[in-house]
């Protein structure tokens, strides 16, 4: 049996959620929690969304085994685009606002509880996907969604009061769009509120769009969302946090590995909760069996 220890590279985003304060316990935690005779680990705090990607980039060349993104969907997005392609497997202590990924893979919320997963080293090849050039692990989309992300980006509160807020205030006044969406080779024309391209099953805050999602089965699923009237919001919300989203007649979900369309002009993306602005043309596609993630 080899004693060459592990290495562990903890990423953390000291501004991504509502309880900044936990994170300061991590260090200590982990002292607490995690084998130290079969691992190593060192503590990287990052300064901005393209220095966690460079810090992922490094850890992953630097051949360190586990690299931990400690943080929501934004986060995780970034360290995945730094170690992508690399030998080096993720794992998650969810630490964001919405944390979609870690719900869906059922990773619990409370460090040392994330961190005994860690502990226990369960791999599993997951999924990711592509919208044009950018990585995506768990959801992205184009229409009122990206533009929730876009507003949600630049909000001075975090947590779900504060996304619920901005979709209340710009619900009423968003007008849905036509989309010609080519869809494994077979063409839809639909006018939606959003199309959400769904490699998890939700958005974050347990907010379930595509309950039957699968993260390692190459499919992606195309959710396409008509506009609800506001009367009728109340029982789709409760829907969408149910499960049962898909039994309403104003969503239509679709299994896909491919997906492309064009859109009138260059907009913003949601890309896992973040807004990217992409051109017109959007190309969405699966890649299989691309990361090693810890799971429970």
């Amino acid at each position: 049996m080899s004693d060459v220890k592990q290495r562990i590279q903890f990423l953390v985003n000291p501004t991504s959620g509502v309880n900044q304060s936990r994170k300061a316990l991590l260090a200590d935690i982990a002292k607490e929690v995690l084998d130290a005779s079969r691992f190593t680990w060192e503590v990287s705090f990052s300064e901005s969304s393209e220095h966690m990607r460079e810090l992922s980039q490094n850890a992953a060349a630097a051949g360190v085994d586990i690299i931990v993104a400690v943080g929501g969907d934004g986060t995780v997005n970034q360290v995945v685009k730094g170690m992508y392609g690399s030998d080096a497997v993720l794992a998650i202590i969810p630490a964001g606002s919405g944390n979609g990924l870690a719900h869906h893979l059922h990773i619990p919320a409370d460090i040392a509880a994330a961190l005994k997963i860690v502990n226990l080293g369960k791999i599993k090849s997951v999924d990711t996907c592509s919208i044009n050039d950018e990585l995506f692990v768990s959801i992205a989309g184009v229409g009122f969604d990206a533009l929730v992300a876009k507003k949600f980006a630049v909000s001075k509160r975090r947590g779900f009061l504060s996304y619920l807020g901005i979709v209340t205030n710009e619900y009423t006044y968003y007008r849905p769009r036509k989309y010609k969406l080519n869809i494994d080779g077979q063409v839809y024309r639909r006018e939606a509120l959003f199309v959400s391209f769904a490699n998890t099953n939700q958005f974050g805050y347990n907010t379930i769009i595509a309950p039957d999602a699968k993260i390692d089965d190459g499919l992606i699923d195309v959710c396409i969302m008509k506009k609800v009237p506001l009367i009728l919001a109340p029982g789709i919300v409760g829907l969408l946090l149910t499960r049962k989203i898909d039994s309403s007649n104003y969503i239509e979900i679709i299994k896909a590995k491919e997906v492309s369309f064009t859109r009138r002009k260059n907009r913003v993306v949601n890309v896992d909760g973040e807004p990217v602005k992409l051109n017109k043309d959007i190309i969405v596609r699966v890649n299989p069996a691309s990361l090693k993630v810890i799971v429970p």
